[in-house]
């Protein structure tokens, strides 16, 4: 980064010659609480950092606080620039950013391309408080697992880390040190926490915690969803990555803290039943790690825990322990546990309140907060606050793309998590641990037993307001996002210019709809297009709030349209369904209706199953298995799935890629190749027609791909 400072100083301020990025943000709730008077800026108190060489002139003026002003580069990504004057003259004030008017109401972060010469205001806040200085603003740093970390803003899922700092003023650094599939043990394991591995990794720079930490900070600790060993997964790599044991409690429910012990070899004396997928995972590690023992003498949940509480507390910086969110699963319409999901009455949770209260530390129950929620949008509305699967999936933006996504199986939707929240409900935990914060006795001492004690100097940096809102989706009812906002009493995530579209906004497409023709002008050589424009209403319709819906007068229109289309539709005189349920080896075909359907060499059973869907008003099953195509089988003559068909029909194929990307499915007739399609890592339905009798053959010409039915459709 590059900012050149030009000699000489204007009436208001030094000017300054300097270019940004894009970064757009805005806050504006902080007190007035300025001076008016000006004071000069001394030039050679001004560092010089280097820049492009596209640059605009800015004149700062500190409103009678500032003495210098002094800069920092700030790289957000998109290398934009933050500059801020040097301490107050006077005690208890704390700078608050620069403003385009005296008024304090048009805020600049230095992102924004200036055309001209501007004048840019100090804005100052009376600070109140004990012990603050504004030149040691803490940081604060994020240890957890993919319910904590920051995704992309295209994916429809998110992670309550990637939200906490929009409660935060400037002065506060939240670094999220946080990474999916993470458990308390792993983090350590992989030297997120300790330095002295050579695991690879990105968050804090590629540094563990310990390198960067300071005395005055804060270490933020949830894990839990990871170190849940009370299921038995048939990926042996969750237990030996990153599952960890409570331990047996003692008569009075309370689980043992046993320091982690005993660390083994990465590459000798390791399990028989551990894939070389984990052993390669687990070499990442260095020489030795931290083994699962199902036992808990080597190391118990409560134990590796500890190791942050004492790790936060020998650098000099405050721990705080947060409970894990809740999964979703009702029962009479509460959250219920059970084995890998938190356990039986949810026995990770109580053990890190367990923790929490035998060590003296602050306690945030993201937990209980989260259940709350859940359970306030009832088993009809919690899918709502939940990400989709797949989680990498982007049908546009955020709420807008999410709505769209769900249940649209051509969008790439293959069920909603239950895990894993999405970018509002995330933003919602986030604003319950700022609120936490703000509700704790945080400039004073937490409520604790003995002689340690926990001081929190950074309650004033929280925002009344965030300076970036998320909206929900359109799905969740109105009524549900008051009732569920209106938990908070510090903290307002309510995005004060949120709307909803207006009901008159789906009737005028629906009018629009049926001015193309009447319900008698459909039929089965225009039934596509009908169906067309029928999606195009719908969307227009599910666009709405749910509680906004009720007063589309005209809904039942789009109803009588859509099933008139669909009625239109030519019905198959025969259809020839194979499922991966019929499968039984390669040496066993399969006949229906006169159709064979026989597998090659390499062809496998596999336990991916598959939902239940609706194909041409036809209901088909969900699948307890899948059939797996190994891939390569243009090259690889024993990868495939033979079958013949009597003459013009359309062959149907629902599978799903094997892994997380794309992959590429093929339709020959012997040697000649009929098509390539697409495979989502969802669940993808693809058709073809293809208008000769013959022998043909559906293979992977990639990675591996799962098949759960192939469907043949003869018409008259």
């Amino acid at each position: 980064m590059k900012i050149k400072f030009l000699a000489g100083i204007t009436g208001l301020g030094l000017v300054a010659l300097c270019s940004c990025g894009n970064q757009n943000s805005s806050r504006t709730n902080e007190t007035n609480n300025s001076i008016t008077s000006t004071t000069e800026i001394v030039e050679n108190d001004v560092k010089v950092i280097e820049h492009s060489d596209s640059y605009y002139k800015v004149s700062f003026d500190t409103m009678g606080h500032g003495g210098n002003i002094k800069t920092e580069a700030i790289d957000k990504g998109n290398n934009s620039l933050a500059v801020k004057p040097s301490n107050p003259k006077e005690a208890g004030y704390k700078f608050c950013g620069w403003y385009k008017d005296k008024e304090f109401k048009n805020k600049y972060d230095f992102s924004e391309v200036l055309n001209g010469d501007i004048t840019l205001y100090a804005k100052w806040k009376e600070y109140k408080g004990v012990g603050y200085d504004t030149n040691e603003a803490p940081s604060i740093y994020l240890a957890g697992d993919s319910t904590v970390q920051t995704y992309s803003e295209s994916q429809y899922i998110g992670g309550w880390g990637q939200y906490f700092d929009l409660f935060f003023d400037e002065d506060v650094n939240v670094v999220n040190c946080a990474r999916g599939g993470r458990s308390s043990r792993s983090f350590i394991n992989e030297g997120r926490l300790f330095t002295g591995t050579t695991y690879s990794f990105s968050e804090n720079g590629g540094k563990s915690i310990e390198e960067s930490i300071e005395a005055g900070d804060y270490l933020f600790v949830q894990f839990g969803h990871n170190d849940d060993d009370t299921k038995d997964f048939e990926d042996t790599g969750y237990k030996y990555e990153r599952m960890v044991p409570l331990g047996e409690p003692d008569a009075n429910g309370i689980y043992p803290t046993i320091a982690p012990t005993n660390k083994q070899s990465t590459t000798a004396n390791l399990p028989g039943d551990m894939t070389e997928k984990t052993k390669a995972e687990i070499a990442k590690y260095g020489d030795t790690y931290y083994a699962y023992d199902k036992t808990g003498s080597n190391g118990t949940y409560k134990g590796y825990l500890k190791e942050y509480i004492d790790f936060a507390r020998s650098k000099g910086a405050t721990p705080v322990l947060c409970t894990p969110v809740a999964r979703v699963a009702f029962q009479d319409g509460k959250i219920v546990g059970g084995p890998g999901r938190h356990g039986d009455d949810f026995a990770y949770v109580k053990a890190v309140r367990q923790l929490a209260e035998e060590e003296q530390c602050l306690l945030i129950d993201n937990f209980e907060f989260s259940k709350k929620i859940l359970e306030i949008a009832t088993k009809d509305f919690s899918d709502f606050l939940m990400a989709i699967v797949p989680n990498t999936l982007d049908n546009g933006p955020w709420p807008q793309g999410y709505d769209n996504a769900y249940q649209n199986a051509a969008a790439g939707y293959d069920k909603m998590e239950a895990t894993h929240y999405n970018k509002y409900g995330a933003y919602l935990t986030a604003a319950y641990v700022a609120e936490s914060i703000i509700n704790s006795d945080m400039n004073g001492i937490v409520k604790g037993k003995g002689d340690t004690k926990e001081y929190f100097n950074f309650v004033d940096h929280i925002l009344e307001n965030p300076f970036s809102y998320v909206n929900p989706s359109n799905r969740l009812s109105i009524s549900k996002v008051n009732e569920i906002e209106g938990l908070f009493e510090n903290v307002f995530p309510t995005d004060p210019n949120r709307t909803y579209i207006s009901a008159n906004v789906a009737i005028k497409a629906i009018d629009e709809l049926k001015a193309k023709g009447a319900i008698t002008d459909i039929n089965e050589t225009n039934y596509e297009s009908w169906l067309e424009y029928c999606k195009e209403a719908r969307a227009v319709y599910e666009s709405l709030n749910f509680d906004i819906r009720k007063d589309v007068s005209n809904y039942n229109d789009l109803v009588t349209y859509e099933a008139a289309a669909k009625a239109a539709r030519p019905k198959a005189i025969k259809t020839v369904v194979l499922s991966a349920d019929d499968f039984v080896d390669v040496n066993t075909p399969i006949t229906s209706q006169d159709h064979i359907f026989s597998f090659a060499d390499d062809i496998v059973t596999y336990n991916k199953k598959a939902a239940g869907f609706t194909f041409n008003e036809v209901e088909y099953g969900a699948t307890s298995k899948s059939i797996r195509l190994p891939g390569n089988s243009s090259t690889n003559t024993k990868r495939y799935i033979e079958f013949n068909v009597e003459g013009k029909c359309e062959i149907t194929i629902i599978s799903s890629g094997g892994g997380e990307t794309k992959r590429y499915i093929q339709l020959t007739k012997g040697a000649t190749k009929i098509c390539d399609f697409d495979v989502e890592p969802s669940q993808t339905v693809f058709t073809n027609v293809v208008d000769e009798a013959g022998t043909y053959r559906v293979g992977s010409t990639g990675s591996n791909i799962d098949v759960y039915y192939i469907i043949i459709e003869y018409y008259a």
